[in-house]
């Protein structure tokens, strides 16, 4: 064997040797001794404590969905237990949100092209607590450090960041809120399997959506608790998070909920979901008087006998219809009368005003859209408010 044979060759052996060494090393690290180093990393990040008090581990094995020589190629598995993160000092509790145990994969060729790819995360026992204090302030709000500062020539980081799916077993959220007077408990589950849009609202034309898995509910919930010092219950469903992805699948909403003595219910969708872009719900609201209102929804409605309505809400909150919401083709009684119509309301327009077109309108009715305009037009002598109301009764 020449000289030359013999270096190649010890070259060959070192770099062996070299990945040998590095995947033993891998393999047997304990990731744990990075969980005081990580721990103070976020708690400075997100400005209040964050810790992970179980166990922190990495696993390498093949990921079953890729195929070819990619399917060899090893992901890491990572989990992390007891997790918590806590409160800013300004709000009291114990923490913001906490999990049992959090896993995720990583796609490592992903981070060839700078992309951090996961294709799942599973949270398992989820549990948040969100709390805003008569001050405003709140602990959902986060301020990152060195947020304040504004530096113009700093670079736009070349990396991305997607998450595929989220999905865990069962969630709680407790929300209290000394503004609107909210003390209400809320726990999610998954429904095993998918609930068709369709199979809720009855209509024949969603036939083709439900077979989309995209526009299916998910996971269910159920709200118990006190809301403006009133009772409150409800239950409903959401879909998942594969329907967020795509800013042209709306989001699909169920929901029946009681607050005092009024009763909203409705099926429908969120469009453009992640940047809140309307709502197309099929809406139904009764109660004793239509004044209690304006605790949920915040639009000043005159005091009433009892009512039971049901119609299509479109409301827009993007674009050149921002701020206008229409209450279209509804049906119902207020005290002895029958209504319907069309029911429209606008922010930011120069004053209250009133449409009317055609209807049946008994005389207990036109009382009820005098004295609806009369307490609106109030509201704006008393704010200074410039939003507008048009009705088609």
């Amino acid at each position: 064997m020449t000289r030359t044979k013999k270096v190649i060759g010890g070259i060959v052996l070192f770099l062996l040797l070299l990945i040998v060494a590095i995947v033993i090393f891998i393999a047997t690290f304990d990731w744990n001794r990075l969980k005081p180093t990580i721990n103070e990393k976020v708690s400075t990040e997100l400005q209040r404590p964050f810790a992970i008090n179980g166990d922190l581990g990495v696993q390498w094995s093949r990921h079953r969905e890729e195929r070819g020589w990619r399917g060899w190629v090893p992901w890491p598995h990572i989990h992390a237990e007891d997790i918590a993160l806590g409160n800013q000092q300004e709000v009291p509790g114990d923490y913001t949100a906490r999990l049992k145990r959090i896993e995720a994969s990583i796609a490592p060729l992903a981070l060839l092209h700078r992309e951090v790819y996961l294709p799942r995360i599973t949270l398992v026992s989820p549990d948040a607590s969100l709390k805003r204090l008569a001050n405003g302030k709140n602990n959902w709000t986060f301020n990152l450090a060195n947020s304040d500062e504004k530096d113009g020539q700093k670079p736009v980081s070349p990396w991305s960041f997607q998450v595929d799916d989220i999905v865990f077993d069962r969630g709680k959220i407790d929300y209290q809120d000394a503004i609107a007077k909210a003390d209400i408990h809320l726990t999610v589950n998954p429904l095993g399997k998918p609930v068709a849009m369709a199979e809720l609202t009855g209509s024949g034309d969603d036939k083709q959506a439900a077979a989309k898995n995209d526009n299916n509910y998910i996971f269910g919930w159920k709200a118990e608790g006190t809301y403006n010092n009133e009772p409150l219950s409800g239950s409903g469903k959401i879909g998942g998070m594969l329907a967020l992805r795509n800013a042209g699948t709306p989001f699909p909403l169920q929901a029946d909920v009681r607050s005092g003595r009024t009763r909203v219910a409705f099926t429908g969708t969120l469009e453009d979901p992640l940047n809140f872009g309307g709502l197309n719900l099929r809406l139904r609201l009764a109660g004793e008087n239509l004044g209690d209102l304006q605790g949920l929804t915040g639009v000043v409605l005159p005091d009433s006998p009892p009512y039971d309505t049901d119609g299509q809400l479109v409301a827009n909150f993007k674009g050149k219809n921002a701020g206008r919401y229409r209450y279209e083709k509804f049906n119902g009684k207020i005290g002895q009368s029958d209504i319907h119509g069309t029911l429209e309301y606008r922010q930011g327009k120069p004053a209250a005003v009133a449409e009317r077109r055609t209807g049946v309108k008994p005389a207990a009715l036109c009382r009820f859209g005098a004295a609806y305009r009369r307490r609106f037009r109030h509201r704006v002598r008393q704010t200074g408010s410039q939003d507008q109301i048009n009705t088609a009764l």
